[in-house]
């Protein structure tokens, strides 16, 4: 059950937050000469031991344990609830995914709003009537197209924009500014990149617009002219900072600088929850320490997987997003 003062709140994650995962611990990683010292260096530091040996199980037990705390911590439950909706939403592209497959779907992730024995019971039966209304109505929607032909893209698509859908709804009652802020700058970003990719993939601005994100701040004309002169993206997107501008130019010119970009983005998102890290008395750092722990398991990650295929320490690090609290 959650708890009713912030400030006890924050003093419990600013207490877990000391053993979080620090520059030079990350150092340590990049440093090590190979894969197999990279997974020593990680029992050393207290990421994986006898009980969990496994570096992808340690990191996704790392982001599970910060989910389950600050949902059990935390004042404001719907809050903590827009950053939880997209571990629902991965659960069930996984899930409608597989089924459309005829396998059995790759494990389903603790961390979202929905028990995993719902969700999978509801895409079983294609029946969604113990999810949320704006879910159940797109799932319902969406199982008429899958009659008619199967599609991961329709999937992904529909999916990803119900859960969004579904945030903007729980954001009604969340009082935090910087909190609404950022999925309202999430959707611009991730709409960016997603305009670029559809101009990779060499398909049309109509393809674009039914798959740009709601909840943004730029409307669908702005993106159908960036879509159109992508050189605009950069005026679009310099008010989240200088960083995200110029990645995006950059991206717009050249599409293979289009991981720079998310790097970009990602750091631009974490970075007011950074800034209000030791504010005792606001929600923000309750969220930026669940925002936190999963840039710790996805750094984890990129460094043992730049590790097994043989990534200089110096490669690995450029694409390295902004630590909580950096």
């Amino acid at each position: 059950m959650a708890q009713n003062s912030v400030a006890h709140a924050v003093a419990r994650v600013h207490v877990l937050g000391r053993d979080a995962l620090d520059e030079g611990r990350i150092d340590r990683l990049l440093s090590a000469s190979n894969y197999d010292e990279a997974l020593r260096a990680l029992t050393e530091i207290g990421w994986t031991n006898d009980t969990v040996k496994d570096p992808e199980q340690a990191a996704a037990e790392h982001v599970r344990a910060a989910c389950e705390l600050v949902r059990s911590i935390a004042p404001e439950e719907a809050a903590i609830d827009c950053f939880l909706l997209r571990y629902d939403a991965i659960n069930l592209k996984m899930l409608l995914k597989a089924r459309c497959c005829g396998q059995e779907p790759e494990a389903l992730s603790r961390c979202g709003t929905i028990p995993v024995d719902v969700l999978e019971r509801s895409v079983t039966d294609h029946n969604y009537s113990r999810l949320p209304e704006t879910l159940k109505n797109a799932l319902d929607g969406l199982e008429k197209s899958l009659a008619v032909r199967e599609d991961a893209l329709e999937i992904d698509v529909t999916v990803d924009k119900a859960a969004c859908q579904l945030t903007q709804e729980r954001l009604k009652t969340v009082k935090s500014p910087v909190i609404r802020e950022y999925f309202a700058k999430r959707s611009d970003l991730m709409n960016a990149i997603m305009l670029l990719r559809v101009k990779k993939m060499g398909r049309d601005a109509s393809f674009m617009a039914q798959m740009l994100l709601p909840g943004g701040t730029i409307g669908e004309a702005e993106w159908q002219k960036a879509f159109e002169r992508p050189e605009l993206l950069g005026k679009m997107l310099e008010k989240y900072g200088t960083q995200v501008k110029n990645a995006a130019l950059g991206a717009a010119q050249e599409p293979s600088k289009l991981p720079a970009l998310e790097k970009a983005m990602d750091d631009a998102l974490l970075a007011p929850f950074s800034k209000l890290r030791y504010d005792a008395l606001r929600p923000e750092p309750i969220c930026g320490y669940l925002l936190g722990a999963e840039r710790e398991a996805a750094a984890v990650r990129l460094i043992l997987a730049g590790k097994l295929n043989g990534f200089k320490a110096e490669a690995i690090r450029e694409r390295l997003r902004e630590l909580y609290g950096k």
